[in-house]
């Protein structure tokens, strides 16, 4: 069954310190009319106090005066209290941080903020803050099943929504604690449903993988070459994969079927999905 693409629609240009006197950031939509306000830090803007949280498995916000969890990228310019530089490798989970940036956050739960410009840091590891959410932590940021095959999502951007969507998964071979399990079913270009993925143009594409895996490659092929009875796969081409702050990145462009393969400890999965231009 085709799995509906999840688009998280884009809020209101909310700006911090709005109704209810809390400092909650509301995400810009990162389209090519973003405002002056909106892409430079405002010094008069009132910073977010947030607690910073992180385990083996990912990093979480939590807004202190309202208890509301969010995501964000970790920017460049990170601060102590007396104006020092720091390293992201610097941040300990527990740390109390004043969160600059645009103001802007996708609704979600938790939010998402990538327009964080500078963090600065007043209070280390504070051990309350760590007990108090802990919880929080564990939800958002869980150990991955190990018994399954990871699923994979992509994220991207369009000009009016952030858009995240999952995978379908063709096949794949998983060995764990003693029990093994090995499923073949067609090839990418031979599926019968593809989930599409609307892009505009050339699109830069995060792939987020239950937990990141050892080994990436992705190929594509035009979606001309897509038919249910195909006896014989075509070459494909092999695309570029690069790092990225949120995971895997690949650039992708409408009107290709694109194959991502990828390798675990315990075995090996393949996924797909198609894109075309957005209407």
């Amino acid at each position: 069954m085709r799995r509906k693409t999840a688009i998280l629609a884009l809020a209101a240009a909310m700006l911090l310190g709005g109704c209810g006197g809390g400092a909650q950031p509301q995400e810009n939509t990162d389209g090519t009319a973003q405002t002056k306000e909106e892409t430079k830090e405002d010094p008069a803007q009132e910073a977010i106090r947030a607690v910073y949280l992180k385990n083996d498995y990912g990093e979480l916000f939590v807004n202190i005066e309202q208890d509301n969890p969010f995501t964000g990228t970790i920017p460049q310019k990170i601060e102590d209290g007396d104006g020092n530089s720091l390293s992201a490798e610097d941040l300990k989970s527990g740390d109390v941080l004043e969160v600059y940036g645009n103001g802007i956050m996708l609704e979600s739960y938790p939010g998402q903020y990538p327009g964080i410009t500078k963090l600065v840091r007043v209070e280390q590891e504070n051990q309350e803050y760590q007990k108090k959410y802990q919880d929080m932590l564990d939800q958002f940021c869980p150990a991955p099943d190990l018994s399954q095959p990871p699923e994979l999502s992509v994220n991207y951007r369009t000009e009016d929504a952030v858009v995240t969507a999952a995978c379908g998964r063709f096949g794949y071979s998983w060995q764990y604690e003693g029990s093994a399990a090995a499923v073949d079913t067609v090839h990418v270009l031979q599926a019968p449903e593809l989930e599409q993925q609307a892009v505009e143009g050339e699109t830069e594409m995060t792939l987020l993988f239950t937990y990141e895996p050892q080994e990436i490659q992705v190929m594509r092929w035009e979606s001309s070459a897509k038919n249910e009875s195909l006896s014989d796969i075509p070459d494909g081409e092999q695309v570029e994969v690069s790092a990225g702050g949120e995971g895997p990145v690949i650039t992708v462009q409408p009107g290709y079927v694109y194959q991502v393969f990828a390798r675990w400890q315990e075995g090996d999965a393949t996924y797909g999905f198609e894109t075309a231009a957005k209407e």
